[in-house]
């Protein structure tokens, strides 16, 4: 149950791309720049999403992402999975691999319930939620120094 700050990362990169709102592709350079992190990093991340194909990557001097996906059929579990890898997963905690408890492991069954309810929580938020939410409360979604008039 651990987001990484590359899906943090992520999360705010796509909801940038859906309100920029120009139809056009937007360039890695632009996202990563509002977001104040750097390009080669971005660039990595949104390689995740295009092969989980949430996002199409258009090559060229015209080139850029565009969302795949409309926003509500993006959740933030696809997002997080995309760059994190699976969320659910079963293995001890104590990370002992021959454990004579693993099918019966009071405490390995309440993780793996906790790993299932937060799952099931991130697949029941899409991006257009998240959007939303920022739109109606006006809040930044990315700290940006430029943007902050802070240099």
């Amino acid at each position: 149950m651990h987001i990484s700050k590359s899906a943090g990362y992520a999360v705010h990169g796509l909801v940038y791309l859906v309100t920029k709102k120009s139809g056009e592709p937007v360039q890695i350079s632009e996202i990563a720049e509002y977001q104040n992190v750097s390009r080669t990093y971005l660039a990595k991340i949104f390689q995740q999403l295009s092969t989980a194909r949430i996002i199409l990557g258009q090559r060229g001097i015209t080139g850029g992402y565009l969302l795949a996906k409309d926003p509500a059929a993006v959740t933030l579990l696809d997002i997080v999975e995309a760059v994190d890898g699976p969320v659910i997963k079963r293995h001890c905690c104590l990370g002992i691999m021959d454990c004579h408890l693993k099918f019966t492991c009071v405490v390995l069954d309440s993780f793996v319930e906790a790993n299932n309810r937060f799952a099931n929580y991130l697949k029941g938020i899409t991006l257009s939620d998240i959007i939303s939410k920022v739109s109606s409360q006006g809040a930044p979604y990315v700290f940006n120094k430029k943007k902050s008039g802070k240099k």
